[in-house]
C-alpha cells in the first residue's frame, strides 16, 4: 500500500471518504496519457492537479494507460467565448478534466462530460 512518505504526503486525500487509502493508493499507481490533440494550457493544468494527486501522467504511456480526456483548444475557445477569458477557460477546463479523470481512477462517484452550456461571461464593463 502507501508508505510512511506518501500517507504524509497525502494525509488530506486519506481523510477523504470518496478517496481514503484504496483510492490513493490507486492514484499513486495510476499512469495517464495526454491527448494529442488537447489544449496546451488546459492539459498544462490537468497535468498539474493530477501529479500533485500522485498521478503519473506521461505523454509516452503505454497503450494500457488511462487516457487524460482534456478539451482541445477549439473546445476552450469555445468555452472562453472572448479571446480574453481563453486563460481562465484553459484553467477550469484542465481542473475539471483532472476531477473526472480523479473519479474514473478512484472509482468515486460518476464521471461526466464538460457541461455543454458552461461558457464563461465578461464583465457587462467589458
Amino acid at each position: 500500500m502507501l508508505s510512511a512518505d506518501q500517507r504524509s504526503r497525502y494525509a488530506r486525500h486519506l481523510l477523504l471518504v470518496e478517496i481514503g487509502e484504496q483510492g490513493q493508493a490507486r492514484l499513486c499507481e495510476a499512469r495517464v496519457r495526454v491527448a494529442s490533440d488537447a489544449d496546451a494550457g488546459a492539459a498544462a493544468v490537468a497535468r498539474d492537479y493530477l501529479e500533485r494527486a500522485g498521478v503519473t501522467v506521461d505523454d509516452c504511456a503505454p497503450g494500457d494507460a488511462t487516457s487524460l480526456a482534456v478539451p482541445s483548444m477549439a473546445d476552450v475557445d469555445a468555452l472562453a467565448g472572448r479571446p480574453e477569458l481563453r486563460e481562465a477557460a484553459a484553467a477550469l477546463a484542465g481542473a475539471l478534466s483532472a476531477v473526472e479523470t480523479i473519479k474514473t481512477l478512484t472509482g468515486a462517484g460518476t464521471p461526466a462530460a464538460m457541461p455543454d452550456a458552461l461558457r464563461l461571461i465578461a464583465g457587462e464593463d467589458d
